[in-house]
């Protein structure tokens, strides 16, 4: 199995423990391609919208955003973590993200994400996990990734040596559970089928109304009619 790791932060404390903790319940053998971050993406999106009206390949930060999009294609399982920073995500988390919004299913999402397993993993001292998990995950959906997996822990510390042994046994329960489920074939859950039909039905309206107002049919409609979405085909299999 290929798998795709994407640190939010290049910290090896809390959350890269429960991230080993994680990927050792999927035992060995395994293809690990590990971002760290902001190392491997060390820049803001500036808003230019290139990767709107062409593609990610034209970004003016490519040469970081491209290699991570590429192997995320290429891979069975995504792994993105995240502490808790100030009550939500990492700054150099979201800059990620920002950078790969295009890919979402409103403008040009890729088939191969709709048959994907993904494993989000954030802790806390105390609040603000539900937020941190929630800000990763609205990417994995728009994306189209099959199955999405929540590990968050409240560790009451802040160095993984001070957790106590409840709650590290509480997190390698949890991820044993999660790598049953891994093993098998990811199919689309019925969120991510409703957010492909919600999108191809925007499509199509928003051709009719640019048609008739003489205007060109936009990128996204086309990428999506080149695919077949507007005619019946699906990017997974039922």
């Amino acid at each position: 199995m290929k798998i795709v790791v994407v640190n939010g932060t290049e910290q090896k404390g809390c959350t890269f423990a429960m991230k080993e903790l994680c990927l050792g319940t999927l035992g060995s053998g395994h293809d690990i391609i590990e971002y760290f971050l902001p190392r491997d993406c060390p820049v803001f999106c500036t808003g230019c919208k290139a990767c709107f009206y062409q593609d990610i390949s034209v970004c003016p930060h490519s040469q970081y955003v491209t290699p991570i999009w590429e192997n995320i294609l290429q891979a069975d399982l995504l792994v993105f973590t995240s502490p808790t920073y100030a009550m939500h995500v990492t700054a150099q988390m979201k800059a990620l993200l920002d950078h790969l919004a295009a890919k979402f299913m409103a403008h040009s999402p890729d088939k191969p994400m709709f048959s994907k397993h993904a494993v989000i993993i954030t802790n806390a001292i105390g609040a603000g996990m539900g937020k941190t998990a929630s800000a990763i995950k609205d990417s994995l959906d728009f994306w189209g990734v099959a199955r999405t997996y929540v590990i968050k822990q409240g560790l009451g510390q802040v160095k993984w040596e001070m957790v106590d042994a409840k709650r590290k046994r509480s997190i390698e329960n949890k991820c044993r559970r999660i790598a049953k489920k891994i093993r098998r074939v990811a199919k689309p859950r019925l969120k991510i089928k409703f957010l492909f039909n919600v999108m191809r039905i925007a499509h199509v309206m928003i051709d009719k109304a640019e048609r008739k107002a003489g205007r060109e049919r936009t990128k996204d409609y086309l990428y999506w009619k080149e695919n077949g979405w507007l005619d019946g085909k699906r990017p997974w299999k039922d």
